[in-house]
């Protein structure tokens, strides 16, 4: 139990502002669980489309590679992808949702695209090339929904427990001090009245 204040006006006033900002905290505290918990749940619904547009993106890429694989062998296909490698730039950007910081992740490819007979190139390894430079944007885009997805839901947590912690302390406490500082001072005034009533009587 927390140790009781000295029952004069001026912890009264404290208390009572204490109880104020704490009932404050707590109903904004309860609006930002909601918005982030209705976040969450929008992101949580997206995270099945982004893991099925991956899964689909690296089958197709898988599929694509076996037969122009077979095809043109190891070291034909080793440089066919060296030659189709282009640059990768990941440009990170971030949005707030209640004060957390959620991750918005583009991806930009750069060079030249590959042609047809390039360095023995084949349709079937052009199809292949094409297919896997796809699989990075459908990761980029799971990622992203991923990390998010962390984010907020730690948010939620560490909100929760916040809240939890000023229901069952902070409140109560405060709600006792001031309680108990009204009934000691109360009482403190009927004896004080009843003093000066016998005062008033025995003179």
């Amino acid at each position: 139990m927390a140790k009781r204040p000295a029952p004069t006006k001026a912890n009264l006033f404290k208390a009572q502002h204490e109880l104020r900002f704490a009932t404050e905290g707590h109903e904004l505290l309860n609006q930002k669980r909601d918005v982030l918990v209705m976040e969450l749940m929008s992101v949580a619904a997206a995270f099945m489309d982004a893991e099925a547009k991956l899964r689909d993106s690296m089958d197709g890429a898988f599929e694509s590679f076996i037969p122009a694989y077979l095809a043109a062998g190891q070291e034909t296909m080793k440089r066919v992808f060296a030659s189709a490698r282009s640059e990768v730039e990941l440009e990170v950007a971030e949005r707030a949702v209640m004060g957390t910081s959620v991750p918005e992740v583009r991806i930009g490819l750069g060079g030249e695209p590959l042609f047809t007979g390039l360095l023995d190139a084949t349709p079937e390894m052009d199809a292949a090339v094409t297919e896997m430079g796809s699989v990075m944007g459908c990761l980029v885009e799971y990622i992203e929904t991923v990390a998010t997805i962390w984010r907020l839901a730690t948010e939620v947590e560490k909100t929760q427990r916040r809240i939890n912690a000023i229901e069952n302390v902070f409140i109560p406490e405060s709600r006792d001090a001031v309680t108990w500082i009204k009934s000691v001072m109360e009482e403190n005034e009927r004896e004080e009245l009843f003093r000066r009533q016998l005062l008033k009587r025995r003179a």
